[in-house]
């Protein structure tokens, strides 16, 4: 493959040694060649195209498939020819950073990017000279900011001879990294092509491409680690507590339950694996939903309350009633075990999200299945030991506040874990109280109405708890629906609607214009931080605040933005009550709230507003 540090020189060189009619487009951020794999090619033959792009320094672009779905992807497209057909685009792995308009990383291309295709030739092809044209659609970036997105076409001339000459190859140094030409790079990575890898995926594919017996032990151990995380805080307890309720003296049977217990487990992460190859599409997504991220904190902080006596987690006894005496014996094992993967597989998810996610690309049911079966092996090889050795709890003392204050430190750390989950996405909803008191009404109804088992109840005090607990949830999840709703309202926006500067400038006020893009992630950072801080709040009554939508401007839009000279997105520009708009204060890109706040009242000092 050529290196990365030898493409701009390759390009350079290419630009001088080959034909010349392999024109250059320069966008101003992006120099686009296209670059055949032959001088002349035969009907009948098929040959390479690649599309070259040297992006400017300081700036990216997104690639095909961008982590942040308002984004714009990198595009390859062609005009369709009589007798031509193109193939599959190939697009290069991205690289993923973090940029100042972005919570998380992103999937981006930088520096020399080579895009690939195929193109095929009939056999009946009058020979001649023809111009393949294409268009190659991307958005540029630079560390802070974003800006319109474009559509630059290009072209490149070829000769196709009659069939059955030999075909001259050309330029071959360029295409030594096509995806076709590595033997068994197809076969191999069948159904992978055309996709873009999350950076925890691209990690995962390289040890399963490394040979099926290296990912089991490797995916072994990914289990044994996730003994270190949040998720499997609940089955220590559980395991305790169960297992050391049975008293059995002989190490053989006591070793068996234990297995079938973690037998139980994997089962549950094979079925991970499974449902995730057949799926295709990734787990870690549904952590992008608030729906799921509430019942996953539901549960969580149900068990928790468990921890603190709300109820005991036991096998139901309608199940176990079924296997007579085998409620204490394997059975009763397995069972607990498929339990206790169900309460543990959900989470685990969100943090194996590199290997789930790469399951369910690449479509390998099967040996996803076996590979997230021994991950469940290696997550409970210390449960293993712990349950086999249970019986040795039996010389510590049964009774006692220590046994209580043990079981109640589990519960906070049940309560950490909900938070850690809940959190993250908590910060994304405008009304941030209405979700967290929907949660809580879901939660207190569950646990008030129906978890709580504590002796004493009355049987009309039972039915009127059930009802309490009923009308809770349904409290609750109004709440919750109508915080993932909400809209943000603290700041007064206008939106602009064809008026000249004249009419925007009519009041006393000074005026704030805001140019945005459903695209463009720094206004959407702005919309989660900046505008709605409280100090923010308070001096935008001050202002007339205009939002001006550039995602997709029409005639009107798009003349107000040449005229104020916008081309990137944010561009924040402040006008005094007269119409002159202060230079001074313009930026384009992320402004945090004490900067933004900051140039607020630099704005109403130079409008004579300042109180």
């Amino acid at each position: 493959m050529v290196k990365r540090a030898f493409i701009p020189v390759l390009l350079l060189t290419i630009s001088l040694g080959i034909h010349q009619s392999h024109a250059q487009f320069d966008t101003g951020y992006v120099t686009v060649q296209a670059v055949p794999s032959a001088e002349k090619i035969p009907a009948g033959k098929s040959f390479k195209l690649a599309i070259l792009l040297d992006i400017k320094p300081g700036f990216h672009i997104n690639s095909d498939q961008p982590l942040d779905e308002s984004l714009i992807p990198t595009k390859v497209s062609f005009e369709p020819i009589d007798g031509v057909s193109f193939g599959r685009v190939y697009y290069p792995q991205p690289v993923f950073k973090k940029f100042d308009f972005s919570e998380r990383e992103l999937a981006v291309y930088e520096n020399s990017v080579k895009i690939f295709t195929e193109v095929t030739v009939k056999k009946d092809f009058k020979p001649g000279k023809i111009v393949l044209k294409g268009t190659l659609s991307y958005q540029a970036c630079n560390d802070h900011n974003c800006f319109l997105p474009q559509s630059v076409p290009f072209e490149v001339p070829v000769e196709i001879v009659p069939a059955g000459q030999n075909l001259i190859p050309a330029n071959q140094e360029l295409f030594t990294d096509f995806p076709a030409l590595s033997a068994g790079t197809e076969a191999k990575t069948a159904g992978a092509e055309g996709m873009t890898f999350t950076r925890e995926e691209q990690r995962a594919k390289e040890i399963i491409d490394k040979g099926f017996f290296y990912a089991l032990f490797a995916f072994f151990l990914f289990g044994l680690a996730l003994n270190l995380t949040p998720c499997v805080y609940p089955v220590i307890p559980i395991t305790v507590s169960y297992f050391g309720g049975q008293a059995d003296k002989e190490k053989g049977p006591a070793f068996l339950r234990a297995l079938v217990y973690v037998v139980g487990i994997s089962i549950v992460f094979s079925l991970l694996g499974l449902i995730s190859g057949l799926a295709g599409k990734q787990w870690g997504f549904l952590f992008q939903n608030p729906w799921f991220v509430v019942v996953v904190t539901v549960i969580i902080l149900a068990m928790a309350a468990s921890m603190f006596g709300a109820f005991e987690i036991t096998v139901p006894q309608s199940v176990m009633n079924k296997f007579g005496r085998a409620r204490e014996g394997v059975v009763g094992s397995f069972i607990m075990g498929l339990t206790v993967g169900v309460v543990i597989a959900p989470c685990a998810a969100g943090i194996i999200i590199g290997l789930v996610g790469l399951v369910a690309k690449l479509g390998i049911v099967l040996k996803g299945t076996v590979l997230f079966f021994v991950m469940g092996l290696g997550l409970g090889l210390p449960y293993l030991f712990l349950a086999t050795f249970s019986n040795l709890l039996n010389k510590l003392p049964q009774s006692g506040m220590w046994m209580v204050w043990i079981k109640k430190f589990f519960g906070i750390l049940l309560v950490g874990v909900a938070i850690y989950f809940f959190l993250p996405q908590a910060s994304h909803i405008n009304d941030q109280l209405g979700f967290y008191m929907g949660t809580l009404a879901i939660f207190g109804g569950l646990l008030l109405g129906f978890l709580d088992h504590a002796p004493g109840y009355t049987e009309g005090f039972k039915r009127f708890r059930a009802v309490f607990g009923v009308l809770a949830i349904l409290l609750g999840i109004y709440l919750t629906n109508h915080a993932v709703h909400s809209k943000p309202s603290a700041i007064a926006w206008e939106h602009y609607a064809g008026e000249t500067v004249e009419q925007l400038t009519s009041g006393d006020k000074p005026v704030f214009m805001d140019f945005y893009a459903d695209w463009c992630a720094p206004c959407k950072e702005m919309d989660h931080t900046t505008f709605k801080d409280p100090a923010v709040v308070e001096l935008s009554k001050k202002f007339r605040m205009i939002k001006v939508d550039c995602t997709a401007p029409d005639a009107t839009t798009r003349a107000f933005m040449e005229k104020f000279g916008v081309t990137g997105m944010p561009t924040l520009i402040f006008l005094r009550p007269d119409g002159k708009e202060l230079t001074r204060l313009r930026f384009v890109g992320y402004l945090g709230p004490e900067d933004f706040a900051r140039y607020m009242r630099q704005a109403l000092q130079a409008s004579g507003k300042e109180e």
